[in-house]
């Protein structure tokens, strides 16, 4: 393995949103860039990987796939801060985009993937995780844990408030499928879905206790909905890479790592932004 350097703190903190794809990534980035001081922001999403263009404060990025990717790079950066969202996994699974309405983004092994990758780094003070459901419950609930963990983050307004007065990039508003502000209307969604999260729950039947341990469910009563339902097997980003294309990532990855590495130490030192 490659030496990995010990990082003098970078004047940039970079604070970065991850989360499965439809776990509510996006909506939480642009409540943080509206209601939260943050002077540098990216107009939609932003991998870690891709250099800040700021020379000091705050700077707010997100990307999902990141998820899985930025283990090392944060356990190393003493400036990166993250916030992970996780979502009951038959929201994400049901959960639709406007740029592709007949297909569904996620499917229930990528959200187990993501969710286990944050579950390793849960705890750690630099990052916190996020339920959605408890972001459109009590937006401010939610607000208030966020600037207790992350004290350099100064509120200029409530999550509750938005989207009043927020600036929303184009493609954020596909990706929310419309800008509205924050309420649980979508949390019993997935109900209008059933034969796709019959189909996800033949393929992974360990989806009942992973609902059951994230305290979505109490038990598997809630399986009666799905009596009769005809199951839709439908893919999308669906099938797991060959073992190959994952090696060929993993190195790809493990090459990004240590180039954000070595580019963070090097501003640092010479006190400038990437």
């Amino acid at each position: 393995m490659l030496p990995l350097p010990q990082l003098t703190p970078h004047p940039v903190r970079r604070l970065h949103v991850v989360g499965c794809h439809r776990s509510g990534t996006t909506l939480m980035a642009e409540l943080l860039g509206s209601c939260f001081d943050i002077p540098g922001r990216v107009d939609h999403e932003q991998g870690l990987w891709v250099p800040v263009e700021a020379e000091s404060g705050v700077f707010l990025t997100k990307k999902p796939p990141d998820t899985i990717r930025i283990r090392t790079a944060f356990l190393m950066d003493p400036r990166l801060y993250v916030i992970a969202m996780i979502r009951d996994p038959r929201g994400v699974i049901t959960s639709r985009h406007k740029t592709k309405p007949d297909v569904y983004f996620s499917s229930f092994w990528r959200w187990q993937q993501y969710l286990q990758a944050i579950m390793a780094l849960e705890g750690h003070p630099r990052f916190l995780v996020v339920r959605y459901e408890d972001l459109v419950a009590d937006p401010d609930a939610v607000q208030d844990r966020i600037a207790e963990r992350f004290e350099f983050l100064q509120p200029i307004s409530r999550f509750s408030r938005f989207p009043e007065g927020a600036r929303i990039h184009e493609r954020a508003r596909i990706s929310l499928n419309g800008v509205r502000a924050v309420d649980s209307a979508s949390l019993s969604r997935w109900r209008e879905a059933l034969p796709r999260v019959k189909g996800e729950l033949i393929r992974h039947p360990e989806m009942i206790d992973w609902l059951i341990r994230l305290g979505y469910e109490p038990d598997d009563a809630w399986t009666a909905a799905l009596d009769g339902v005809e199951p839709f097997f439908g893919d999308y980003k669906n099938e797991r890479p060959h073992v190959w294309r994952r090696t060929e990532t993993s190195l790809r990855f493990a090459l990004r790592t240590l180039r954000y590495l070595w580019r963070r130490q090097r501003t640092a030192r010479a006190g400038l932004a990437p």
